[in-house]
């Protein structure tokens, strides 16, 4: 028997000369207890017989072994990596032509209804003015949801009138209400005794102007104004209009408008509703200085140069406000849809309709 002096492998054979495993010389296994005589090692020159050499397996290294399907896994991804982005870009593609193909084969509402809209001839710069007010009725019409419609100028750029075109669409009085609209709201100082006193209200124009002692005319920092009071809940038909005098120009207006929503009234009916605003940071900041500054003075809240609402400062506010009016849901809605998109920068009337047939 013999020995692998490195790796104690016994073999049998006793004609093998190297270890299969490592290549040692081999030496001959002694019985224990018997002393290890003196080993001649081979020459160098010695060679390994034939069989010997045919016998050796030849095994390749362990990490080459391991790192070829490794390394054909990463081939093979980074070879499909250019197909799937290629595959991605053709599916993304053909999803945009499909949704092009769409828009442009459905069919498309014709404009078939037509208003002509006159800005207030006497108005000054009128085509800056025009310019404006085409901004803000399609500023309106996009919140209503219309999808299609056209606004330009009719005639010479300089003249005061607008033509809308626009499909057919229900409920036109509505929507004509919705353009026309001025949308100027204003928040102002009433011109009347401080509370515990009632607001200083006239029963007409004329008797409020006279109250100014200004000789019959309204001074360039006062304006009166038509005051419609909110009636009370189960009363009868609407109060008659009353007159108020406000300070003039407001704390803040429209211009300095955030948000605008309309919501049910606190302890009002059902079908009743108001808006609830918010101003801008600059606004706010003003209104909160003007109304720390003047609590218990009255308030009006002016729509379109009319007072909508009186109230007096019970403390400093400053970005949050209300309009009250005894206004439906649909009405609110409207008006809170107006107010986010802008006053007009004049009067604009309708002065001609017509439908193509």
């Amino acid at each position: 028997m013999k020995r692998c002096p490195a790796c104690s492998r016994v073999y049998d054979d006793v004609s093998l000369r190297f270890c299969l495993d490592d290549g040692t010389a081999l030496v001959n296994k002694v019985p224990e207890n018997v002393a290890l005589p003196t080993l001649a090692l081979p020459s160098p020159e010695a060679k390994l017989p034939p069989t010997l050499e045919a016998s050796l397996p030849v095994v390749a290294p362990i990490n080459e072994v391991r790192s070829q399907p490794a390394r054909s896994a990463i081939a093979k991804k980074r070879n499909l990596l250019p197909w799937l982005l290629g595959a991605g870009a053709l599916l993304l593609f053909l999803g945009a032509g499909i949704v092009v193909a769409v828009l442009f084969l459905l069919p498309r509402q014709p404009l078939t209804w037509h208003l002509v809209l006159e800005v207030e001839p006497n108005t000054p710069n009128r085509e800056a003015m025009v310019k404006q007010t085409m901004a803000v009725i399609e500023s309106r019409l996009n919140a209503l949801g219309v999808s299609r419609f056209e606004v330009k100028p009719q005639g010479d750029p300089a003249s005061s009138r607008i033509l809308v075109s626009l499909p057919s669409l229900g409920d036109p009085e509505r929507i004509k209400q919705i353009i026309t609209d001025g949308g100027k709201l204003e928040l102002t100082h009433v011109i009347t005794p401080p509370t515990p006193a009632p607001v200083q209200t006239y029963a007409t124009k004329e008797e409020a102007i006279a109250a100014l002692n200004s000789g019959g005319t309204v001074p360039t920092n006062r304006r009166v104004l038509p005051y419609a009071e909110r009636e009370e809940l189960g009363g009868g038909n609407q109060k008659p209009p009353k007159w108020v005098v406000v300070e003039s120009p407001a704390i803040v207006d429209g211009s300095e408008l955030r948000t605008a929503s309309a919501m049910r009234s606190r302890g009002g009916a059902g079908d009743d509703y108001q808006i609830s605003f918010a101003l801008k940071a600059n606004g706010a900041e003003k209104f909160g200085v003007w109304t720390g500054a003047n609590i218990n003075e009255y308030l009006a809240v002016v729509l379109n140069g009319q007072v909508k609402s009186i109230a007096y400062i019970r403390g400093q506010i400053f970005d949050q406000g209300e309009i009250t009016g005894r206004f439906t849901k649909q009405s609110a809605e409207d008006l809170a849809l107006v107010l986010k998109s802008g006053a007009l920068p004049a009067p604009l009337k309708i002065v001609e309709e017509h439908i193509d047939k």
